[in-house]
């Protein structure tokens, strides 16, 4: 199984989402980029192989292997980079702000049960770590669009088309309601296209 974490750089703290092919399986947070020092910086970027490993004090536990100029780099609930981790990897269920997440424990649990299945069937397990690449537009066109703004989008055709079935009109109109037409025409299509550019995570579901 091969995993994908793509982070997001901050002055106190890093933010990440983690992906299994196209899903995002959650969401992650880890210390600032400091230059891989340890106990105060997120690990380098690069693919790490994922054990298990099982201790007293932590129970069974996911752990990365190699990790350059680091040990002991695990995979552990934490709501807090700065106050909880020193270099290791938490996930959250929602991210709150850079380093700082919420409902750790079910985010670890979450994952854990997604790698302990196909660790235990002495399958491996790689995580590959690297830079969040902002998208493009065209990207974003082609993304999936929240429920939300398919709603905006939809209310944006709906004022265009008024304000153009206005324009269209055979009979002659006052110039007040000529300019209203096309202040809708203006304002439906941009709201539209704001909205198609909305972009909707993998794992949100509609409601």
């Amino acid at each position: 199984m091969r995993l994908k974490l793509l982070r997001t750089y901050h002055s106190n703290g890093t933010n990440g989402k983690l992906y299994h092919g196209e899903q995002l399986v959650c969401f992650t947070i880890e210390l600032p980029w400091l230059h891989n020092r340890r106990n105060v910086s997120c690990i380098p970027e690069g693919t790490y192989e994922v054990s298990k490993r099982y201790t007293k004090t932590r129970g069974t536990h996911l752990i990365l292997e190699d990790v350059q100029g680091r040990s002991g780099i695990l995979i552990h609930p934490a709501n807090n980079a700065l106050k909880e981790l020193k270099g290791c990897i938490a996930p959250v269920s929602k991210l709150d702000a850079p380093g700082i997440g919420s409902s750790s424990k079910k985010a670890t649990e979450k994952l854990q049960n997604l790698l302990f299945e196909v660790l235990d069937l002495d399958e491996e397990v790689f995580i590959t770590i690297q830079k969040q690449i902002d998208m493009n537009v065209v990207d974003r066109v082609k993304a999936p669009t929240p429920k939300f703004f398919k709603v905006l989008r939809t209310i944006g055709l709906s004022i265009a088309a008024a304000g153009g079935a206005i324009l269209a009109s055979p009979i002659a109109l006052p110039a007040g309601i000529v300019a209203v037409g096309g202040y809708l025409v203006a304002g439906g299509t941009v709201l539209g296209a704001v909205s198609q550019t909305a972009v909707k995570d993998q794992c949100e579901k509609d409601e």
